[in-house]
């Protein structure tokens, strides 16, 4: 935000959501409810994925690598607490491993498993390693981590993302392959934006050219213990890190080391507008280049709910896949947030492993109700404003994503009109605002 030359700014965001059942002149109700490159020698099965009535974990299958999209599953394990991370991930997460676990349909849609590197390195037993591996191979997964690539060095990277170092890299390798386990797919944990753009303590500001020959010596060191093994790369879409860097990003990569990143997946900054528009135009290059573009799809880290993150995610899958058109070659269904609690069963809407049913058998029904008990009458209704700033349009204000907001840009009051195109009785208003500098709203 910034101050204008004429005194106090105050910049006002709402999101709205009315909460209700009832036309005007029903009997209201009295209740309310809250809301590819890939070695040759990688055994692959090119048949689809298809739900079965399978109630039993399968025999292991053949890997189905060279699926597009293919689709990854990547919930939060349970991790110790600290002052960054005041959660422990799903709390049935080891429950996936379990010949009984319900989400036998889900999981014939997945083709990537992916393990956190942190967990993997510091936080898994010798035995709840060696129980995931064997599950994830037996229902026919490939086995992915997720790492950060770069040493850092006296001068910086230091507790930065992304600069977890070989080490530890060679480490996790060591501790799969221990325990029998195969890594098959390695996604680096966003080295690009936290090696070149990220300005805060420690930061290192290399050229991208480093970056990029740093992760050729990673690769060769982790090959080493995995010949096989197919890297590529996860990159934050935000701030200056926009779809033209990534586009050069991969274009430079093949230029350094002679060979391109096998994927690049984007984790999206939701609260940028035109997130969408951007992804898609990653997407086209990365069609040109060979080169498969994928998106990570997560609710917010402050969602109180289940139901609430899930429904942000849902969102997120039609804003992009239904209403914008894009087309992603990767999808993950991913978590490093408080929420979700729970992964299964499969059979019901607001667990991990529904949503993934939910999105592959009616992707019309993710997201936030519209219509009955509960649902939100503002939805994506036609709003008109007293004030805006940039692209932070009216329309966030109503758009169910509490990532989005609209900004009036100006001093208080300042005002919304939401048409909700029928008369309505109103159950309950939620209003989410927020302005700065802080005041009475």
């Amino acid at each position: 935000m910034h101050r204008m030359k004429k005194g106090l700014f105050i910049a006002l965001a709402v999101l709205l959501t009315v909460l209700s059942c009832n036309k005007l002149g029903t009997a209201p109700l009295d209740v309310s409810i809250n809301p590819t490159n890939i070695p040759d020698s990688v055994s692959t099965d090119f048949s689809p994925a298809l739900p079965n009535e399978a109630t039993a974990t399968p025999m292991t299958k053949s890997l189905r690598l060279n699926q597009i999209p293919l689709y990854w599953f990547a919930p939060l394990p349970p991790l110790s607490v600290n002052e960054g991370r005041p959660f422990i991930g799903s709390e049935d997460y080891m429950d996936l491993f379990t010949e009984t676990a319900e989400w036998d349909h889900a999981v014939e849609y997945i083709q990537v498993f992916k393990l956190y590197g942190e967990w993997v390195a510091y936080q898994a037993t010798d035995e709840e390693l060696r129980i995931v591996l064997e599950n994830i191979e037996q229902r026919g997964l490939a086995v992915a981590v997720e790492v950060g690539p770069l040493n850092p060095s006296p001068e910086c990277g230091q507790n930065i993302e992304g600069f977890a170092g070989i080490e530890e890299g060679i480490h996790i390798a060591n501790r799969i392959k221990n325990a029998g386990g195969t890594i098959h797919l390695i996604g680096m944990d966003e080295p690009y934006f936290y090696g070149h753009f990220y300005s805060g303590t420690n930061a290192c500001r290399w050229s991208a050219e480093k970056i990029a020959s740093e992760i050729d010596t990673y690769i060769n060191e982790v090959r080493k213990i995995f010949p096989e093994v197919i890297i590529g790369d996860t990159e934050p879409l935000t701030g200056p890190a926009d779809a033209s860097a990534y586009r050069d990003w991969m274009d430079l990569f093949r230029e350094v080391n002679g060979y391109d990143l096998a994927f690049i997946h984007m984790d999206i900054d939701w609260s940028r507008p035109g997130w969408s528009d951007e992804v898609k135009l990653i997407e086209e290059h990365g069609r040109k280049t060979g080169i498969p573009v994928g998106i990570i799809y997560t609710g917010n880290s402050f969602d109180k709910s289940d139901e609430d993150w899930l429904s942000a995610a849902g969102e997120r899958v039609k804003k992009h896949e239904v209403a914008n058109g894009g087309s992603p070659e990767h999808v993950l269904f991913q978590s490093w947030n408080d929420k979700p609690d729970f992964l299964l069963p499969d059979s019901e809407p607001f667990t991990f492993t529904g949503f993934i049913n939910l999105y592959f058998t009616d992707k019309e029904k993710l997201g936030f109700l519209r219509e009955g008990v509960g649902a939100n009458l503002a939805l994506n209704k036609p709003v008109r404003v007293s004030n805006l700033t940039g692209d932070l349009l009216g329309l966030l204000a109503v758009d169910g994503d509490l990532g989005t907001l609209w900004s009036s840009g100006g001093d208080a009051p300042q005002w919304i009109e939401i048409d909700l195109g029928a008369e309505y009785n109103i159950n309950e208003i939620r209003m989410t605002p927020s302005q700065f500098p802080e005041g009475r709203t």
